[in-house]
């Protein structure tokens, strides 16, 4: 990461927000929370999308950040089994909308992250794609080596 500083303003808001600080307690892949596995996901995008020209770096950051933000433990057994696979990401981007007021883009970003899980919802725009590829390298990364 090139500009740290920037990531740092652009990640603020969210990163300071008592609501957000709630994902420390919910695990997302073995030991690693929502929270940690969400900013290093928001650190990955950030650093693939630096030298691109013509990004939104905001939107970007904020909805890497808020890409699983669905406020409950999957891991307990009545979720487990559920569509959370499918489900989270539409819970995640109206729980954005709600506490952070995300715009449309940003709304779009977090509603599509889990393609191609999520098959008839495409990434629309280039730091949708950004996105999704940095949570599945995090994901594998965390799932993999449990870290």
């Amino acid at each position: 990461m090139k500009d740290s500083a920037l990531f740092e303003s652009l990640s603020r808001e969210i990163l300071g927000s008592p609501v957000f600080g709630q994902c420390k307690n919910f695990m997302q892949h073995g030991k690693v929370s929502v929270y940690a596995h969400s900013l290093s996901v928001s650190r990955m995008s950030f650093t693939m999308a630096e030298g691109i020209a013509g990004l939104d770096l905001r939107s970007l950051v904020r909805a890497a950040l808020l890409h699983d933000f669905f406020l409950y433990d999957w891991h307990v057994p009545e979720k487990m089994w559920s569509l959370h696979g499918w489900t989270h990401p539409v819970t995640a981007a109206r729980n954005a909308r709600t506490y952070f007021h995300v715009s449309d883009k940003e709304f779009s970003l977090i509603r599509t992250h889990m393609w191609p899980f999520t098959l008839l919802h495409p990434p629309a725009y280039r730091e949708g794609w950004i996105l999704c590829f940095a949570d599945k390298v995090c994901s594998a990364i965390e799932t993999l080596f449990r870290r």
